[in-house]
């Protein structure tokens, strides 16, 4: 539904409300917003417009991230649950989160062309799981049952496979062999959660093995650090986001657990509320991995004219992970000169 402008309280208004002790400032996390993951997929629906022209169909949300989603679909991008929604032979992209073999296999029966935007640390997570299975171990898989990457991951080897959800689930889960087990992870958890499930997990089971290296993304680790870095500091912390946006669901939680008075997630500035101003001197910000620039400075923007001018960039990575387009797009590109290959992460302001 289109934003319906509300009348807000002015700068005045709230700060009468409650006195704010101390200057106002901001502390901007990063890195924070467009990963290389989600930027290659983001990049790919474009170029698939680009070279095919619309419609282009796309299972389940190419990122999590309501901005994107309603841009692209602006474009002529259809966006589908499931497969049978897409008529036959038409260009289809697969999501950042991936999907599971049984799905490629029934657009291969619908005679779909498929664009495989499957983030690169996913696929990886998929090779482990494949792998594991072969050697016929037990791959206890912490994620979210439901979300895309976890039915993707579960996908590959559904027999091998157990879902645990939370520490609760880690405590009561049975298996057949304990001295033939590893773990996989979803790549936008939580870490410190992840970590303490791994330890419930190895407390009951000591001869658990973890997989051939982290699960959890890079880009889900530094901004989650980042945040750990400034909640302390914060009397608020505003983090740019879609709800159904695992990695900026977690943002909040860290900030929270990190020392943050308060912590809120929204989509879109106009959805701030002034009201959260009040008595707050000190504001941090940041942004999920799906999320891009322009979101994060609409609410600078916001911000600055509650008196909240002073923006400190509190920086504890600098990431320069570049990943190339899939191959499908490659081959189509480079038969008509388009060399624009690979892309990088979250320097990206638009999706257009």
């Amino acid at each position: 539904m289109p934003h319906i402008p509300r009348a807000r309280r002015s700068r005045e208004e709230v700060e009468a409300a409650v006195v704010v002790p101390g200057d106002k400032k901001v502390m901007l996390a990063a890195p924070r917003g467009y990963c290389a993951g989600v930027d290659r997929a983001v990049v790919a629906v474009e170029k698939a417009l680009e070279h095919h022209g619309a419609p282009v169909y796309v299972r389940k949300e190419i990122v999590h991230n309501r901005h994107v989603v309603e841009t692209l679909e602006a474009q002529g991008v259809v966006f589908v649950n499931e497969l049978d929604e897409v008529p036959r032979g038409a260009l289809t992209v697969f999501s950042a989160h991936g999907v599971s073999p049984a799905v490629v296999s029934q657009a291969a029966e619908r005679s779909l062309q498929t664009i495989d935007a499957t983030c690169p640390l996913v696929t990886k997570v998929h090779r482990e799981a494949v792998r594991f299975s072969k050697q016929d171990r037990r791959i206890l898989l912490i994620g979210h049952e439901g979300h895309e990457e976890v039915e993707g991951t579960f996908g590959e080897a559904p027999d091998h496979t157990t879902i645990i959800n939370n520490p609760d689930e880690a405590r009561t889960v049975q298996v057949d062999d304990p001295d033939n087990l590893i773990w996989l992870s979803q790549t936008t958890l939580s870490v410190d959660e992840t970590l303490e499930i791994v330890a419930i997990l190895r407390d009951r089971f000591p001869n658990l093995q973890d997989p051939p290296s982290d699960d959890i993304c890079y880009a889900t680790s530094n901004r989650q650090a980042a945040i750990k870095k400034i909640s302390p500091d914060c009397d608020l912390v505003i983090i740019v986001g879609s709800a159904n946006s695992s990695n900026s669901v977690r943002l909040k939680e860290v900030a929270l657990e990190y020392g943050a008075q308060r912590a809120e997630r929204v989509d879109f500035a106009h959805q701030v509320d002034e009201s959260w101003f009040e008595g707050v001197a000190t504001v941090g910000l940041s942004s999920g991995a799906s999320v891009p620039e322009t979101l994060v400075t609409d609410v600078l923007a916001l911000l600055s004219q509650y008196g909240y001018g002073s923006v400190e960039e509190v920086v504890t990575a600098e990431e320069d992970i570049i990943f190339s387009l899939p191959k499908e797009l490659r081959a189509e590109m480079k038969k008509v000169g388009d060399n624009d290959r690979s892309l990088g992460g979250r320097h990206r302001s638009t999706t257009s």
